[in-house]
């Protein structure tokens, strides 16, 4: 059989950070993607500062709060191109900071769908149209 057609899994072309991680681990994690840019918006009251780094294909903004990781935005054009490719992206993310079985039913707003795991304290956002994952650090929420 040939090839062509074999499903082919997610796996992030750029990189992925955790949520404990330090600043410093940070910046150099999303160093070795592209070059990384500092910015304080003051109007931002609940971030101290974010890392944004980019390329052609994906934009990665990491918010801080009192040294620790706040938020993690991905936008990516990777596996956008279908319904089906979007879903293996999500699905990635799910297992990747948790097991699916600790989300509790998704809310779905018709453009972001909204998981809540209360074990890992996070929670996951989805925007439906562009593929965009948003990852909320709900530690000391």
């Amino acid at each position: 059989m040939f090839n062509i057609f074999k499903k082919v899994k997610f796996e992030p072309e750029f990189p992925i950070i955790e949520l404990n991680l330090t600043p410093d681990k940070v910046f150099r994690k999303l160093s070795t993607f592209s070059s990384v840019e500092r910015i304080e918006d003051s109007s931002k009251k609940d971030i101290d500062f974010e890392f944004v780094v980019e390329n052609d294909v994906t934009r990665i903004h990491v918010g801080f709060a009192n040294d620790r990781v706040s938020y993690i935005n991905y936008l990516t054009d990777q596996f956008n191109s279908s319904e089906n490719e979007k879903a293996e992206k999500l699905n990635w993310f799910l297992e990747y900071y948790g097991s699916k079985e600790e989300y509790g039913e998704p809310n779905n707003t018709a453009y972001m769908i909204f998981f809540h795991n209360t074990k890992s304290k996070l929670s996951i956002v989805y925007g439906l149209h562009m593929g965009a994952i948003r990852v909320n650090n709900l530690a000391d929420a």
